[in-house]
């Protein structure tokens, strides 16, 4: 008879999460995980397979959690240019404060590990269409209260903000609260 797990399978995830979000995949060592997770590693090999496997596990927590802290508010939004420059105000300003130190997860694996893992690929993928989506979405309501011109391509300007938002994870790691205040204000320019 297999043995109960005695862990929240969640609650590792998340404890995992924030490993690799602080090192990357390469530097996270089993060790570190063992130790942040509070699971040895014969329960990590079982549960996940391999730290890879592990790994993608919270790719997919990191969607989840991106969608219920930094990204609720804009989801909620009935749409505005306002309620678009305080998502960017937001998120560059959590990087800043310490709040969201090492910028997006998503961002830092693309930068570390893109092509050379296709269920890594396809994690961050899913990623990115998931924003590009909420943008695309945001736009068109903005678009349908006349804040910005019918003729709007809200196709084009969704990846925009997607490229824009990524670059955003770096810039505000590097720059001061003023210029990346700027960066957001030329964002949004951009979109009129």
């Amino acid at each position: 008879m297999p043995r109960k797990k005695e862990y929240s399978e969640e609650e590792v995830l998340e404890k995992a999460m924030h490993t690799f979000w602080a090192n990357g995949f390469e530097s996270t060592s089993l060790r570190m995980l063992e130790k942040d997770m509070g699971i040895n590693q014969f329960s990590i090999y079982s549960s996940f397979g391999s730290k890879h496997g592990l790994f993608v596990e919270v790719l997919k927590k990191y969607r989840s959690y991106a969608k219920t802290t930094f990204m609720e508010e804009l989801l909620q939004s009935k749409g505005s240019l306002a309620d678009l420059r305080k998502f960017f105000f937001d998120f560059g300003h959590a990087i800043q404060s310490g709040d969201c130190p090492k910028g997006c997860l998503i961002a830092n694996t693309g930068m570390e590990v893109w092509e050379k893992n296709e269920d890594i690929s396809f994690e961050l993928n899913s990623h990115f269409t998931f924003l590009k989506e909420t943008f695309y979405v945001q736009l068109e309501k903005i678009k349908f209260k006349e804040e910005l011109p019918k003729d709007f391509d809200s196709e084009k300007y969704a990846s925009f903000l997607l490229g824009s938002l990524q670059g955003l994870s770096l810039f505000a790691r590097l720059y001061s609260k003023k210029e990346v205040d700027t960066y957001i204000d030329v964002i949004i320019e951009a979109l009129k």
